[in-house]
């Protein structure tokens, strides 16, 4: 029996083997750092401080802000109609509130959700070496006064902010903070309030 065709098929494919191995090997070689995959954990004991990551800045997400805002709003307008409940609902959907950097739905507000969209105008925080980011900085003031023993940091990162949210990330693992973060399109709103995703600490 001729196995000539075999044994070159079988060298071929050996062949192949070595080479990625080889390939692997190189690779593997002029890794420098390694950094572990995130583990989730739950975070039922702690509660979020928002951050988005946009234009490659950061924006804080107060909802302590965005609450007092939305209750000022309902107290403007309530006397605006003088107690017209019907009038009162019409100038609350067409009601368009900004806060820090987001467009606020006020209709999802009163129901206790928050709708924000990014404005596009609005101008954030770079932060470009979180070494240099101290207790005085905007960033660093805020993660200051973060208690991580009852908190975390909630990252919303959008496609052209990676950079920043690394560098906003390390700074909060060097405070011992724990972090998480959620994927954004570029012009997604984002939702916080009731029915939203269950986050998890990394």
């Amino acid at each position: 029996m001729d196995l000539s065709s075999f044994t070159d098929l079988m060298t071929c494919i050996l062949g192949v083997l070595v080479l990625i191995i080889l390939l692997t090997g190189i690779d593997a070689s002029q890794i420098t750092v390694l950094v572990a995959t995130p583990k989730e954990m739950t975070s039922d004991d702690k509660s979020p401080v928002f951050f988005e990551c946009r234009k490659n800045q950061l924006f804080h997400i107060s909802l302590e802000e965005i609450k007092k805002a939305c209750d000022d709003k309902t107290e403007e307008l309530r006397e605006r109609v003088a107690g017209d409940e019907a009038e009162f609902l019409k100038q609350s959907a067409q009601t368009v509130m900004e806060v820090g950097g987001q467009r606020l739905d006020y209709t999802y507000a009163l129901m206790g959700k928050y709708m924000l969209l990014p404005i596009p105008e609005a101008e954030g925080y770079e932060l470009k070496n979180f070494a240099e980011e101290t207790d005085d900085k905007w960033f660093g003031s805020r993660v200051a006064k973060i208690d991580r023993s009852t908190q975390f940091i909630c990252f919303f990162v959008r496609p052209d902010s990676y950079k920043v949210f690394q560098n906003a990330r390390q700074l909060a693992w060097m405070k011992n903070i724990s972090v998480a973060c959620e994927l954004q399109d570029e012009k997604n709103p984002i939702m916080i309030g009731p029915g939203g995703e269950r986050m998890y600490m990394q």
